[in-house]
Parts: C-alpha cells; structure tokens; sequence
C-alpha cells in the first residue's frame, strides 16, 4: 500500500486558519482628527487674513480657544465612535473591512484578488509609529487599513501577499523589517538605491527646472528692457519660490529611495517626511518608458516610468503620497538594466535593432526626425523619440492588444505611414511615426505576429498563483487582438 503524498509547501493544507478579529490602532482618531481640526483652523482664519481684502479684528482669546476646544473635542469624539465601529476580520479565503457608525459598510477582499499593497505612512502617523495598508485589487478603488503599528502593517502586508500566492502563513506572524527609513527585512536584496546627492543633481538638471528658470529670465529681460526694475522683483520672488519647491518635492518625495527583492516580488521604498513601501506586481506592468532631458545626456542620468494596470495616470506629481508610477527617478545606465532586469528578467531593450525613418519624414518631422527610431525582437518592441528630452518606450509582445497604421494625406503624398502599438492601459504608447509606406505594408503579417505573440511566452516571472490557471491568464486583459488602419 502506498503511502499518501504530502501537500506541495506552496499550497494551502487542508486545516483553515483560525479567525482573527482586529481593530485599528488607537491612536487613530488622533492621527484622523488633526486633519479635520487643520481644516477648520484654515477654513475661519482666511476671514481673519490679509489676503486681498481688509481683514476682520480677531475675536476674543478665550473665543479662539474655546471653538478650538469644541472643534477638538467633536473630532475626538467622532473618531473615536468611527474606530469602535471600524474592524477587519481574517479567515481563510478573504480579509473583510467592517466600517460606519450609522450606516455600515463592509469590504471583502478574496485572497487571490490581490494585486500588490502599500505601506504608507504620512507624516502625522509616521510621528506615532504608525502606517496604513492600502490594497490593490485591479481597480481604481483600493481598500485601506488605517491606522496599524508600523510592525503589524509590514506583518501584515507579508501575510496578505503571501495568501495572494497561495502560500500559507499565520495572520499574527512577525514582520522581519525592523527600519523605520526604509522597508527592509533581513532577507530582503536590494538592486537599486539612489542617494539624495544624485536626486538633489536629477532635479537641478532636469528640463522642468531649466524651464522655469527660463521664464523668469525672459520676464527679467523685459523688465530691464522696458526699465521697470519693480517688474524682476515681482518675477524673482515667485520664481525663486517655484525652483525650490519644485526641487524640494523631487528630492523629499523620492529620499532615500530603494528598489529591493523579496520572496514575494518586488518593492521600492521612498520618502523624507512621509514613507511609502510599494509592491510591483510585474505581471500587470504594461510598458515602461526611458527618458533623459539635454543635461542628462551629459551626466548619464535616466528615468524610467511605468505603465500598471489599475494604477491610473503615470505620475507627474511628485509630492503625491501613496501610488507612483516611478520605477527610477534618477539613474545611471546600469542602474537603468538592473531595474528592467528585475521587471522582466528575459528582456534586454538595448538589443533591440532601431530603424530609422527615410529622410523625406523631415517634411513632416523637421525636428525630431533625426532622433526618431524603431525596432522589435523576440520579446520587445522599442520605440525611441525626441529632440529635446530623448524617451525610449518599451512594450513585451505579451502586452500588445493591437498595431494601428496610420496614414494621413500629406503623409500619403510621401510614401509615409505610422505605427501605433496598443496596451491595456493606454497610457504609454509605443509609436513609430515617418515610416515608409510600402516597407510598413510589406510587413503586416510581421506585425500580426506581434499581436498574436503566445501568452505563455512572457518576458517575466510568472507568479505561483497564476502559474495553474493557463497561459491565457498571464495576457493582461482578454480584449480582441487586432491590426487596424486608419487614413
């Protein structure tokens, strides 16, 4: 008689977990409370302000204080009610968020519905020690945790990734990461970190920063030009301000910045005042897209931005805390393969041949046509652009929902035609435009084969949990492959 085979380690054993019940922190109504006190502080006072208009006398000290006591004491009172009536509850298939005093809301997250968490931590909560869970489900909406000891939120965290896989752990386990600058744990591998010096150097040299400087020294310009010297210091004051605050959000929204491996994917910590910890899910990457203004072509400095699934707009706010969309805010080249590398381990976009347009698209392109390239592999399609700030966009086959060719008239007049490759997201757009018509159309069934490229033929690691549901599973939305054309 055999013996009976034991359970892989990966996969649930037949005894569910125990139930586990949990409130948030308590200090959470004091972290939730300032915020709507700051809010009313700022709402009254602008009458009090001279701010384009005569300002009203201040009313009584112990009138100040005493509506600051009440605002205070409302707050306090309603957090409190809110976060005796705000529970999660874990058991085995699902975390459930119970909410609401008079009218209760309940959320349920299946395991294997999630995408990737985030560990942020504002300021205030960060003062306390505290952090909150922001999950991703694939959707715009993502249920929060707020507020959790920092070393429950990582525990946490840990459990609820290691369930998405398939893995099973204790709800009540320990966290390994012990920083309180970065989100580290022993075990952790760390590809990238970019010290404040090269963000402080990225920000200083980037096109925003020569743009701003750029007009305030045209308006400096005419105001001595015209001899109104009250004109540069009406300039010089706003724009001073600007270039700092700009530099001042580049350097503290990305300090100390850091892109590790763990046994559950990728994450990438960053933050001076307010710590963000990220999970990266490489599967629901879509595209990436390489930039480099004039001055970092002379330093050797790059950016790469990300194109995720479920994670709206790629960033251009830098002081935005919680979901970016910065995989690299400032690097080296090599810094630049280490990260693609971690994100699709079986791609390499340098090796990638880029073909250049004819030179009659200069009639359309006068500028750019120089620098405009393309080009495709196995893997990859690369797209390169721009005469001022150079941006490569790279796109897997895997990615790929259709390739348009576009043709305008004057386009048709010179034998040129375009190319459009679609991904899920719609964000980053690998585009080829200026290409000669008759190569492009000699070339269709190529390009159909890019659209047609198998699923299971993918540039990153496929995750344990998808690795049973089939190859079409791993293809980022199930919407029709198709090759168009327009005129």
């Amino acid at each position: 008689m055999t013996e009976p085979v034991a359970p892989p380690p990966d996969r649930p054993d037949a005894s569910p977990p125990a139930e586990v019940t949990e409130r948030p922190h308590p200090l959470t109504p004091l972290i939730r409370g300032w915020v709507v006190l700051l809010a009313v502080i700022i709402a009254f006072g602008r009458d009090y302000l001279p701010i384009g208009r005569e300002p009203q006398p201040l009313p009584p000290l112990q009138f100040l204080l005493g509506a600051v006591g009440v605002v205070a004491a409302a707050s306090g009172i309603a957090g409190y009610f809110s976060w005796r009536f705000t529970r999660f509850v874990i058991d085995a298939e699902k975390l459930r968020i119970d909410s609401g005093v008079l009218f209760r809301r309940s959320q349920r997250v299946a395991f294997d519905k999630v995408q990737s968490i985030d560990v942020v931590q504002p300021l205030a909560a960060r003062l306390f020690g505290l952090a909150e869970l922001q999950i991703d489900v694939g959707s715009h909406e993502r249920p929060k945790l707020r507020y959790l000891s920092r070393a429950r939120a990582y525990a946490l965290r840990d459990y609820l990734l290691a369930r998405a896989k398939g893995v099973q752990a204790e709800a009540d386990a320990a966290s390994d990461s012990t920083s309180v600058l970065v989100d580290l744990g022993a075990q952790d591998e760390v590809l990238v970190r970019v010290p404040p010096q090269v963000l402080l150097l990225a920000a200083a040299t980037s096109h925003e920063f020569w743009s701003i400087m750029a007009t305030g020294v045209v308006a400096a310009v005419i105001g001595i030009t015209f001899n109104q010297p009250w004109l540069v210091l009406v300039i010089a004051i706003p724009t001073a301000s600007t270039l700092i605050g700009f530099v001042g959000r580049r350097v503290t929204s990305q300090f100390n910045y850091t892109l590790s491996r763990r046994a559950h994917g990728l994450r990438i910590s960053r933050g001076l005042t307010s710590l963000t910890s990220q999970s990266l899910p490489p599967r629901r990457v879509q595209a990436v897209q390489i930039s480099q203004s004039p001055v970092w072509r002379r330093l050797g400095l790059y950016r790469i931005d990300l194109e995720v699934i479920g994670w709206g707009h790629v960033t251009d706010n830098e002081n935005k805390t919680g979901v970016s969309t910065i995989l690299l805010p400032a690097g080296t080249i090599a810094q630049v393969r280490v990260a693609l590398a971690a994100l699709w381990p079986r791609a390499d976009f340098e090796s990638v041949e880029l073909h250049q347009p004819p030179a009659r698209a200069r009639w359309l392109h006068p500028l750019a046509q120089p620098f405009l390239r393309w080009g495709h592999d196995d893997a990859l399609v690369v797209s390169r652009h721009g005469w001022l700030v150079r941006r490569w966009q790279v796109v897997p086959h895997a990615r790929i929902q259709s390739v348009r060719i576009t043709q305008g008239m004057v386009s048709r007049k010179l034998g040129l035609a375009g190319l459009e490759f679609h991904t899920a997201g719609g964000q980053i757009m690998p585009h080829a435009p200026g290409l000669d018509a008759a190569h492009v159309l000699e070339r269709q069934s190529e390009l159909l084969r890019l659209v047609h490229h198998p699923a299971e033929v993918d540039v990153s690691d496929a995750d344990p949990g998808q690795a049973d549901a089939g190859p079409e599973a791993l293809r980022a939305d199930h919407a029709e492959d198709t090759i168009s054309s327009s005129e």
